[in-house]
């Protein structure tokens, strides 16, 4: 421990550093409660998590009979939850809200554990419980700051006791195995990180044989703990007869990156050719109709001028021009946040590296910890970016990589700050008195050197404010701006008792007694591209086996799905939301499904638009005249 950090040590601190988790704890309770039952999104992930928990009730198989989209875990606890409350949208609010909360407490202990300061500590913890990311998805923050809180302690922090480190590096594999059977990507990420530290841990050290021993050690127990935490899901997989899904997530991933990664690339590729030469999308191809259960023939949407990847009907990234031509603040902020974060990862990574390499060439191991202690929260974090940058470039997503983004900008202007201050109060050669100093030209080296080091931490502070004034006014991003204008009560079942806009209560409530007033308990409702909160509050199961489904992911044959759906379903009611599901018109159900969109048009009775949900009921289940359209909002 350096000087700096044990003068942070004192009694007052200590004090401060014991009481900080509690008062960050009532803070989120007290702030959480301010919105717990505010807004509720039909297309949210909220009723995704209600929708799957109340199959696997019901014994549902994971995988085999139900679609799950991440791995297990997401789903279980809920379950169990609902076993105990029964489903409920609010107590499945205030588990998430839970998340929320120890992700924040986490943010405070990782930048804690380095800098000392329960005060400073507080700043990103606090920042992250604001911003905690978009609520029902909270478990994929939580995960980036558990594995940076336990790398760190396993793999960077100096311990006096090779006891305590291996019982940190046997946590680390445990936080690995519980990763996994959350998210597979995020847990591939981490174990690459937890091996890289593994091989680092000796390196610059005096007794490099016994850190050996112990990381070889380490490694080999805590990847083995983070199998053993599989053995009893596997055990109910064998069970239950979906242990060959469950196994062919694993081994499934890389063919599901490479075909992602190369729909990347030819989206790339087409922003770059003519328009006369552009490809269309998959899902705007000719559908082929299935003759005995459909008696139209759905007509070949036109195809559309493909100028750019968001002409595909793709979610597309925010181009780079925006953190400048934005419109809003609102609009270049969002850039800013998407755009700042990697110029700064990669300036860190390349100055922290080498001054990393340079630590363990001196065989320094207080430098050497100083720089892989941020460098290893970052890296967590990073984790993070490859959903958002890649899959899904908007708001929510990158508000679930910028909490443990947070605590590494923290560290980060912590150590380039203290570095800078270093730089600029180095002694003058020859004494403190300028007069007789003698010139040096080290000394204006160094002084360039806390001049960049004052740029980057203006950078890094920069960046984290301005993604604080974006998350807090955007409700995708879990912050109170779900509280704005709600002052209307909405009802539903399943625990759905929350705070609506005054302009939304009323097609809330005609959409779900339309829902109620023409299907009985029981009974299928489909909804689509994917609104699993109509299920959920109305208590209809869904036929669906993905409950999500757009332009990109449809398929050719969709329509023929569709079609075979319907027959061996036949839901009362069809629910079709007409929003841009992808920020693009493409996106719009009725555009890319132009068949199944027709077909519900002649073969069931249009009710009424719900905003821009447009209600179709099989027509021997009409009880009452069709309602009056609602007035539609944009998108």
């Amino acid at each position: 421990m350096d000087k700096t950090a044990r003068s942070w040590c004192s009694p007052a601190n200590a004090a401060a550093a014991r009481l900080m988790p509690w008062l960050l704890v009532c803070f989120a309770v007290v702030y959480y409660s301010l919105y717990a039952r505010a807004g509720l999104n039909l297309g949210g992930e909220g009723g995704t998590a209600g929708v799957v928990a109340m199959r696997l009730m019901v014994g549902q198989r994971p995988f085999v009979d139900t679609f799950l989209g991440y791995n297990v875990l997401w789903f279980f606890p809920v379950a169990g939850l609902f076993e105990l409350t029964g489903p409920s949208y609010l107590a499945l609010r205030w588990y998430f809200f839970a998340f929320c909360t120890a992700s924040g407490l986490l943010v405070f202990f990782v930048v804690h554990g380095q800098t000392r300061n329960p005060w400073y500590s507080a700043v990103p913890a606090v920042m992250a419980i604001l911003v905690p990311g978009m609520l029902f998805r909270n478990y994929m923050p939580f995960l980036g700051v558990l594995n940076a809180f336990l790398l760190t302690r396993a793999f960077v922090m100096s311990r006096q006791s090779p006891g305590r480190t291996l019982a940190w590096m046997l946590a680390a594999g445990a936080g690995l195995g519980i990763t996994f059977l959350f998210r597979i990507d995020l847990g591939v990420f981490c174990t690459a990180i937890f091996l890289g530290l593994a091989i680092l841990y000796p390196l610059g050290e005096p007794d490099f044989q016994r850190r050996v021993g112990r990381a070889a050690a380490g490694a080999a127990t805590g990847l083995v703990l983070a199998w053993a935490l599989h053995l009893p899901v596997w055990t109910d997989a064998k069970a239950r007869g979906y242990d060959r899904a469950f196994l062919e997530q694993y081994t499934g991933w890389i063919a599901m990156i490479a075909v992602e990664f190369g729909r990347q690339m030819a989206d790339l590729a087409e922003n770059d050719r003519p328009p006369a030469e552009a490809a269309p999308a998959a899902s705007t191809a000719p559908i082929s109709p299935v003759p005995p259960i459909s008696p139209i023939s759905p007509p070949a949407p036109a195809v559309p001028e493909v100028n750019s990847w968001e002409d595909r009907g793709a979610l597309a990234r925010v181009p780079l021009s925006d953190t400048i031509r934005g419109r809003k603040w609102i609009h270049k902020a969002f850039a800013i946040s998407t755009y700042l974060p990697l110029l700064i990862s990669v300036i860190a990574i390349v100055a922290g590296g080498i001054a990393l390499l340079a630590a363990l060439v001196r065989r320094d191991p207080v430098a050497k910890e100083r720089m892989l202690y941020p460098l290893t929260v970052l890296g967590c974090a990073l984790a993070l970016l490859p959903q958002f940058l890649f899959f899904r470039p908007d708001t929510p997503h990158l508000s679930e990589m910028m909490v443990p983004f947070l605590a590494a900008l923290a560290l980060i202007v912590w150590e380039c700050g203290r570095a800078a201050l270093a730089c600029f109060a180095a002694p003058l050669p020859g004494g403190r008195d300028p007069a007789t100093a003698t010139p040096d030209p080290r000394r204006g080296l160094k002084m360039l050197g806390g001049a960049t080091l004052a740029e980057f931490t203006t950078l890094c502070i920069a960046a984290a404010a301005i993604y604080l004034s974006l998350g807090i006014a955007k409700e995708s991003a879990g912050s109170i701006a779900a509280k704005k204008s709600v002052s209307q009560p909405f009802r539903a079942l399943n625990g759905v008792d929350v705070l609506v806009r005054e302009r939304d209560a009323a097609w809330l409530a005609g959409l779900r007694d339309a829902v109620l007033g023409h299907s009985s308990p029981g009974e299928f409702v489909m909804c689509l591209p994917y609104s699993p909160m109509i299920n959920f509050m109305t208590d209809r199961p869904s036929p669906l086996y993905n409950l999500y489904v757009d332009n990109t992911t449809a398929g050719a044959g969709f329509m023929g799905d569709f079609l075979a759906l319907m027959a061996e379903k036949r839901p009362p009611v069809v629910v079709i939301d007409e929003r841009r599901i992808n920020r693009n018109d493409m996106s719009r159900f009725s555009n890319w499904a132009p068949g199944p969109y027709r077909w519900l048009h002649e073969n069931y009775v249009y009710f009424g638009r719900y905003s821009r949900n447009e209600v179709f009921v099989r027509p021997d289940r009409i009880r009452s005249p069709a309602a009056p359209e609602a007035i539609s909002v944009s998108d």
